[in-house]
C-alpha cells in the first residue's frame, strides 16, 4: 500500500482512538505511527540506489530488486508486540491501543496489497534468519 493509503487509514485509527479515549496526544500518535514506520524504506532505498534521490526509484518501491536485500526493520510483528508490552501502564492505555492498532493495520494492509510478500516477510526474525536476502524471503 502507498503512503497516502496508510495516512488515510491511520487518520481513521486516530479518530477512533480519540473518540474512545478523548486523548488528542494518543490520537496524533496513532495517526503518525501508522505511516511514519515507512521511514525504514529509506534504508532499503539507500542500500539499492545510494543517496542520490530518483523519483522513479522512490515511486517504484522495489528496492530489493536492485540490492538483493530486504531490511524494513520497523515492519515487524515482533517490534509491535514489544511495543504493546512496554506500554502496559494504565495511563498509557490510549497510546498503547491506538499505536498498536495503527501499526497492525499498516502491516496487515501491506500484506494484503503486496501479494508478492509472504506472511513471514513481516517477521523480523524471519528476515534475520534469511540474512535479509530478498530472494530467500520473497521466493521466486
Amino acid at each position: 500500500m502507498r503512503t497516502l493509503g496508510h495516512m488515510l487509514t491511520s487518520a481513521g485509527v486516530g479518530l477512533v482512538t480519540y473518540h474512545r479515549y478523548k486523548s488528542p496526544g494518543a490520537a496524533l500518535a496513532s495517526f503518525l505511527a501508522g505511516w511514519v514506520i515507512d521511514i525504514d524504506h529509506v534504508i532499503d532505498y539507500v542500500r539499492a540506489h545510494g543517496w542520490k534521490v530518483s523519483w522513479f526509484h522512490v515511486n517504484e518501491a522495489r528496492h530489493e530488486d536492485y540490492s538483493g536485500k530486504l531490511y524494513l526493520l520497523l515492519h515487524s510483528y515482533e517490534l509491535l508486540a514489544l511495543f504493546f508490552l512496554l506500554f502496559r501502564h494504565p495511563r498509557r492505555q490510549p497510546y498503547r491501543v491506538g499505536i498498536t492498532a495503527s501499526v497492525l493495520t499498516h502491516l496487515l494492509l501491506d500484506q494484503k496489497f503486496n501479494p508478492c510478500r509472504r506472511p513471514g516477510t513481516y517477521f523480523l526474525a524471519h528476515r534475520i534468519r534469511k540474512r535479509f536476502d530478498a530472494r530467500k524471503i520473497l521466493g521466486p
